[in-house]
């Protein structure tokens, strides 16, 4: 499996006025990120919420906090560093308020410049690192937004120009996400800006998930009562999928996504579900289980 071609992302974005002139280090946005990352001991795959709060002074040096949550009711926020913004759409971030701060960001570059930034690499858990990366600006272009145009900075490698590695959004940052302007990284692992708030109102949507769902973990899955098992997973031969303590009387219907959010497998019944390894190429996938008109249960499922 491969990392998403920049190329084959469809923009949908809902609302005019929402890049033109407007800066990107503002406390009214939300990024919903989506991580797929195998290069950290065990395989690692789920969502983190980005957003900037309060005004912070470091060294006399104003930044945004910027907090992040794992949890979709986004009831637990910790912190993840200082960023800001200057008048140059330059932007800046630090993890801590100790280190040197690093550019994420130029988004005054023109065409045939060749810049230095940092991208953040991290995971599901608190290990966060900044690297550099070189990017060549092949183009830059204008997406429109309803009304309103956009300005869009395609980016490539010094010494390969011959295709599209990464996008940057006036307003909006990576299409991996505000602290991700490397969206593909090495193999299968990436980054993806699911969804993005203003305000609280969606304002992009990448079509190729299906809708803005969340992801828990790897070896986590969200389950309300009655709960949602898996036994066992991986998949070697033949799995059970049982919802516990349900009504047999009643129909649950379960659904299996890829990594891309595309259903490969769906089936109804009562409270068990076989689930046979020649029902799916090997790889990962999520489950969501749909009983009594509401989504009990979602998880990652694993195919050997």
């Amino acid at each position: 499996m491969t990392a998403k071609p920049l190329s084959s992302l469809c923009i949908i974005l809902l609302s005019a006025n929402l890049c033109f002139g407007q800066s990107v280090v503002t406390t009214d946005k939300l990024w919903n990120n989506f991580i797929n990352y195998y290069a950290f001991p065990t395989p690692v795959t789920g969502n983190e919420q980005i957003k900037f709060t309060s005004d912070t002074l470091i060294n006399s040096v104003s930044y945004k906090r910027v907090v992040r949550s794992l949890d979709e009711a986004q009831l637990y926020w910790s912190s993840y560093g200082y960023i800001r913004e200057n008048a140059d759409k330059q932007i800046f971030y630090k993890i801590n308020a100790a280190d040197p701060e690093r550019m994420l960001y130029n988004l005054h570059v023109q065409p045939h410049e060749t810049l230095t930034v940092f991208s953040l690499t991290t995971s599901m858990n608190d290990y966060r690192n900044l690297d550099s990366i070189t990017y060549y600006v092949l183009s830059t272009d204008s997406i429109l937004i309803d009304q309103s145009f956009c300005k869009r900075i395609n980016l490539t490698f010094p010494g390969d120009t011959t295709y599209v590695a990464e996008q940057w959004i006036d307003s909006i940052g990576s299409l991996g996400g505000i602290l991700h302007n490397r969206s593909a990284l090495v193999g299968c692992d990436y980054y993806s800006l699911q969804c993005f708030y203003i305000d609280g109102i969606l304002r992009y949507h990448d079509p190729a998930y299906p809708g803005c769902s969340f992801y828990t973990p790897a070896g986590e899955h969200k389950a309300l009562s009655p709960g949602v098992t898996v036994s066992p997973n991986p998949v070697n031969d033949l799995s059970v999928l049982e919802i516990h303590d349900a009504d047999n009387s009643r129909s649950a219907t379960v659904y299996i996504y890829n990594l891309f959010g595309t259903i490969v497998f769906t089936r109804s019944g009562q409270n068990r579900f076989m689930i046979r390894k020649h029902d799916l190429s090997p790889g990962i996938y999520f489950y969501s289980v749909s009983y009594k008109a509401k989504t009990i249960g979602q998880g990652k499922l694993i195919i050997n």
